[in-house]
């Protein structure tokens, strides 16, 4: 079998639901990949620059906006109006557990991120080996994370029907 012949299998074996997850963890792996090489391929004085975040952040955003705009749009041609229909009560019990873990990593991200604000704030680490904005850097991190496990997990649970372990 060809590549283009196992690619049409598979996409006639998964749901709609299923593709639109596809889709969004894509979009989310994309962005989170885009925001990465930004920060590592960046100058220790952009780094320490608040403009450059900014326009970083602002980037994040316009990308995030714009994929999940052109990916609705995309999914709504795709679709046979699909897209409109309500979740059935065995997707809603696999979208509450991809939002569990979300939870948790946010709630992580977000202790970390508090605890390293309190070592740049008592000077527990010498300022020059400081990381600047790290505490931002670590919620938008646990967001991007977080937002491809929920996607991940989704489809994880959806695919092996394993929504309650």
């Amino acid at each position: 079998m060809t590549r283009n012949e196992l690619f049409k299998e598979w996409l006639d074996s998964i749901s709609f639901r299923e593709v639109t997850l596809c889709v969004d963890l894509l979009a989310c792996a994309c962005i989170g990949w885009f925001y990465l090489q930004s920060l590592m391929n960046a100058t220790s004085e952009q780094v320490a620059s608040a403009s450059w975040l900014s326009g970083l952040l602002l980037e994040v955003i316009i990308y995030s906006v714009v994929l999940m705009v052109v990916s609705y749009i995309l999914l709504a041609f795709a679709s046979d109006n699909e897209l409109n229909d309500p979740l059935d009560v065995r997707e809603k019990q696999i979208s509450l557990v991809g939002y569990k873990y979300t939870a948790y990593i946010l709630q992580a991200g977000i202790c970390i991120a508090i605890f390293q604000y309190q070592i740049e704030a008592q000077n527990i680490i010498p300022s020059d080996r400081q990381i600047p904005y790290l505490p931002l850097h670590i919620m938008v991190g646990s967001f991007l994370v977080a937002e491809i496990v929920n996607y991940s997990v989704q489809l994880y649970k959806g695919r092996t029907g394993n929504i309650y372990e």
